[in-house]
């Protein structure tokens, strides 16, 4: 009997999953988001992978669901964004976006992993309740609030060294005046 290991690619020193869906993500993300947004998703999507290698708790989470919701996790931050509303919340808009991407690109992905999505990414900002939600959706905001704090992040499970290899091959391009910018 043969055991079939899911694809993976190392980026920045980090063993990353490497899935069509995930492909897709990526490409989405990259062809609504400027170079700063794009870096930053991609990033914390690294950052919570790091983090994750370090922590049993997260040692049998679904890492696709995991890379969807951190790639798409901004996709409505930008109120000029053609998923951003007027009513609702970036993360909600966000969220629902990412759902309508799942819709064409992943039909076959069941109910519970969509809503993982779903809550991941509509709380990745709400570190109180997201960290008491299923382990991918702690995750997501984890990776997230991993690249506005570097190295420092809690527990030291992001090295300055892995840090700085990720920031290397995903620019900063001025992030922290980009976010002020886009949410100010």
């Amino acid at each position: 009997m043969t055991s079939t290991q899911p694809k993976t690619r190392l980026f920045a020193g980090a063993t990353l999953l490497d899935t069509p869906v995930i492909s897709a993500a990526l490409e989405f993300a990259r062809t609504h988001h400027d170079t700063m947004s794009y870096n930053h998703t991609y990033r914390s999507w690294i950052f919570g992978t790091i983090i994750a290698s370090k922590m049993p708790e997260f040692a049998n989470i679904d890492y696709e669901v995991h890379a969807v919701s951190a790639i798409l996790h901004d996709l409505a931050w930008d109120y000029q964004s053609v998923f951003s509303s007027p009513e609702k919340r970036f993360e909600v808009d966000g969220a629902n976006a990412a759902i309508d991407f799942l819709n064409r690109e992943a039909p076959h992905w069941d109910g519970r992993r969509r809503q993982l999505v779903w809550d991941s990414i509509a709380l990745h900002t709400t570190t109180s309740i997201a960290r008491h939600k299923e382990p991918e959706v702690a995750l997501c905001n984890m990776g997230t609030f991993a690249d506005f704090t570097g190295a420092k992040f809690p527990g030291g499970f992001l090295s300055q060294d892995a840090y700085n290899r990720v920031v290397k091959a995903l620019p900063l391009h001025d992030f922290k005046e980009g976010v002020k910018k886009i949410m100010c």
